[in-house]
């Protein structure tokens, strides 16, 4: 008996030993395709941005922050100011880079969660374009790992434009961090 509970102990530590592991290449491999979006961002590579998405439809959206849509509506008035909603594609996202001599997507405040399956990545974002900061907020990617690779399926982001309202500091944002995620 005292075998059979050794062997079972032994083999419960290497399952838990193995699923850490696993959990921590895909968190690498997960860490590596955000690192391969800003850098995509900044050289304008399109084969390295493109390559980061799912085949098939992509969902792809934002809402502007009530702030900055008052803000909007102040300035523009309500029938001028439009929808504090956009969808787009990040081919579209792609081809607006090119307005711009440069541009960057800056990413803080990382949170990861996997399965090794399926994760969500939430982080806060700043675009730059021209070396100045035009809108800041909260990014939410949705990923599968298909053939062993992690696609992006999914971009929602929230849009707080910087002429109306100034990022708060990183210790500010994280106090809205979600418990049990990790960096």
């Amino acid at each position: 008996m005292k075998t059979i509970k050794l062997i079972l102990l032994i083999l419960l530590i290497t399952i838990q030993q193995s699923h850490a592991q696993c959990t921590t290449a895909n968190k690498k491999e997960i860490s590596t395709l955000i690192n391969t979006y800003i850098k995509s961002v900044i050289e304008k590579d399109s084969t390295a941005f493109y390559n980061l998405f799912n085949d098939g439809p992509v969902t792809w959206c934002a809402a502007l922050k009530d702030g900055s849509q008052a803000k909007e509506i102040e300035r523009k008035g309500a029938k001028n100011a439009g929808s504090n909603y956009f969808s787009g594609s990040y081919k579209g996202f792609f081809r607006s880079l090119f307005s711009y001599k440069t541009t960057e997507d800056k990413f803080d405040n990382i949170q990861i969660i996997e399965d090794g399956t399926v994760a969500s990545v939430t982080l806060d974002y700043s675009f730059w374009a021209d070396n100045k900061m035009t809108n800041w907020g909260n990014k939410y990617l949705g990923l599968i790992k298909r053939d062993g690779k992690w696609k992006i399926t999914s971009v929602i982001y929230s849009l707080e434009l910087i002429e109306y309202f100034k990022q708060p500091a990183l210790k500010e944002r994280q106090k809205l961090t979600v418990p049990g995620a990790t960096q």
